[in-house]
């Protein structure tokens, strides 16, 4: 594999703007191994052995995309993801691990990570997801939602240029960016069955993947922030074979 990669790696550095990946692993064999064939594919490629030197790195020059490792000493995978999804302005996440159990995956996925590989993978595997999440990032930069006016449906008011939902009592209850977003395609279309493409090309102009499950994870998390029971939605139902359909009407104001 290495041979063939070796090979092409002049065109890949002939690029004339190379990516910028940054790989977040305490084990070096696989920092170094990672390093050396994403340069080859022709991305630019810095590391970090765990969390401190991650945001040292990030301090310095903001990456394109993190490859961040779960199981690492001190502040986990887990633990940092939640920490860079609280800066919209933090570039898209891949978790890495060697746990293939499905609750991984969808912790991962619930803190915002973009995607989710199990080890080992395949050279291809990893590629293919690479550039999916950075196709997604470059169509539609991560952006905090303009004034674009407020929605009530039920009792609740909806401020996306806040980015937050107040209830019937104001109470104000903060949004990630992709919540907003999301949020916001579901205002400009109550009740109609929105499937998990047309969703991600409203928000983020995504091209979507069939392993791709950031949706589903923001789904969840907006669910619980509107106290929707996510056993038997009553605001955000799933339409089987469809995608999701906000129930509500909606009043701009």
């Amino acid at each position: 594999m290495f041979q063939e990669a070796h090979h092409r790696g002049c065109r890949g550095k002939q690029m004339a703007t190379s990516p910028s990946i940054l790989i977040v692993d305490d084990d070096k064999d696989i920092r170094d191994l990672l390093h050396k064939l994403l340069s080859v594919e022709g991305y630019h490629c810095r590391v970090a052995s765990d969390g401190d030197e991650m945001f040292v790195k990030l301090e310095q020059n903001l990456s394109d995309l993190i490859l961040l490792d779960v199981m690492m000493p001190g502040r986990d995978g887990f633990e940092l993801c939640r920490i860079l999804q609280a800066d919209p302005a933090m570039p898209p996440v891949i978790m890495l691990t060697a746990k293939g159990d499905e609750i991984d995956r969808v912790v991962g996925l619930e803190l915002g990570a973009d995607d989710y590989i199990v080890k080992p993978f395949g050279k291809r595997e990893l590629i293919a997801r690479i550039k999916v999440v950075l196709r997604r990032m470059h169509a539609s930069p991560r952006r905090v939602p303009g004034n674009k006016g407020n929605y009530l449906f039920a009792d609740w008011c909806f401020k996306p240029a806040q980015m937050e939902l107040v209830d019937g009592s104001a109470t104000v209850i903060p949004l990630s960016s992709s919540e907003s977003e999301l949020l916001l395609a579901f205002m400009q279309n109550p009740q109609i069955p929105l499937s998990r493409d047309r969703l991600l090309d409203m928000t983020k102009g995504r091209n979507s993947a069939p392993f791709d499950r950031s949706v589903d994870s923001h789904i969840s998390k907006l669910r619980r922030k509107l106290r929707d029971d996510a056993k038997s939605p009553e605001i955000i139902k799933t339409s089987w074979g469809k995608g999701y359909v906000f129930t509500y009407p909606v009043e701009s104001v």
